[in-house]
């Protein structure tokens, strides 16, 4: 029998991941359940209105942090956009409490914030002065740092490590965006990039043929092939 510790609840089937929060499942002997023991559900509505009044509360800050920096950006120095820095910082800010308070997968909080903290930091670089730090360093830096995680991940949580390929394909979907930018030229250090993209594909391959039959399975039932 599996048991959520978040939720609290018994889990009578043999999943691996509890069906209310997405979180991974700790195995119990069914001796050892109290037999007055009544399985609680978590207070849905509650968590959604502290969510609800959390969200107001931070989309107001970033809504008034970016309206400030606009006018004492336009009144006191406008030949430097920095506001626009800010403005994004704070969406950015927003997007992070969002996620958090999201009732999704880990490892999507991961990924998106990752893409987000890139997004912003590529907007930085092209505000002042394009310089291309942030495609040939960042960039591939953070795809790095993803799989990095993912490979963590994946041998923490062995019980379910399938569940991983399809994130390992979307990076490598990612990667493709390194790759045009090394085939146009933009990006001048493409060392760190190349890297970036073959870790993508060699953590793919790796779950792929270590994985056997389980991950050919995987993918099957993914792609209903």
């Amino acid at each position: 029998m599996r048991y959520c510790k978040n939720c609290g609840i018994r889990i009578l089937d043999e999943a691996e991941i509890c069906p209310m929060c997405s979180s991974v499942l700790s195995k119990v002997d069914l001796d050892d359940w109290p037999d007055t023991f009544k399985d609680p559900y978590p207070d849905v509505m509650k968590k959604r209105k502290h969510f609800s009044l959390v969200m107001r509360l931070v989309t107001f800050l970033v809504l008034a942090a970016c309206m400030f920096s606009i006018f004492a950006n336009y009144n006191f120095s406008p030949s430097f956009p920095w506001s626009l820095i800010v403005s994004l910082a704070s969406v950015y800010l927003l997007w992070i409490v969002f996620l958090i308070y999201r009732e999704a997968g880990y490892l999507t909080k991961i990924f998106a914030i990752v893409l987000g903290g890139v997004a912003l930091v590529v907007v930085i670089d092209l505000t002042t002065g394009a310089r291309g730090w942030s495609w040939n360093y960042v960039l591939p830096g953070a795809m790095l740092f993803v799989d990095l995680a993912f490979l963590i991940l994946m041998l923490i949580n062995s019980r379910n490590w399938q569940g991983y390929m399809i994130l390992q394909i979307l990076m490598i979907l990612v990667a493709l965006v390194p790759l045009v930018l090394i085939l146009k030229g933009i990006v001048t250090h493409p060392i760190v990039s190349e890297l970036a993209i073959l870790s993508a594909l060699l953590l793919f391959l790796g779950t792929l043929i270590l994985g056997g039959r389980t991950a050919r399975t995987e993918l099957q039932r993914r792609f209903r092939i």
